[in-house]
């Protein structure tokens, strides 16, 4: 898997591109009271988690992981998104597992969008 963000093409952008060509992007750019995100942690994880600060347009490499197609959790109404939410992707390398977290905590007036897709497929799209 690859990880593209704050690159030139795409500054408010996050992208997740497996070995399969499994797409996961989510658009960054925020407004004034919210804060949109993403970490990934080895667990689901109910509330925003701080993640190590790597932004400077390179991509990062995680030989082997790949999406679980089949997984997706959407988690709503959590009082420490004020009104946003946070959606759940797993990814697997053998036995392992890790979970893709994309959210936004806001006042109920700002959204952000994902697209989560299969070779040009829409598997799922939404917002958060």
């Amino acid at each position: 898997m690859r990880i593209f963000h704050k690159s030139e093409s795409w500054s408010d952008k996050i992208n997740f591109i497996d070995e399969n060509n499994v797409v996961m992007g989510y658009d960054l750019s925020e407004s004034c009271c919210e804060h949109a995100d993403w970490f990934i942690s080895d667990k689901q994880a109910f509330e925003p988690i701080a993640r190590e600060n790597t932004e400077d347009g390179t991509p990062e490499d995680m030989p082997g992981w790949n999406f679980d197609r089949s997984f997706f959790r959407e988690i709503e109404n959590i009082s420490v998104f004020d009104e946003g939410s946070m959606v759940i992707f797993r990814i697997t390398k053998g036995d392992s597992e890790k979970f893709i977290h994309i959210f936004n905590c806001h006042n109920g007036y700002y959204h952000h969008g994902f697209e989560f897709s299969d070779n040009g497929i829409t598997i799922k799209q939404g917002s958060v």
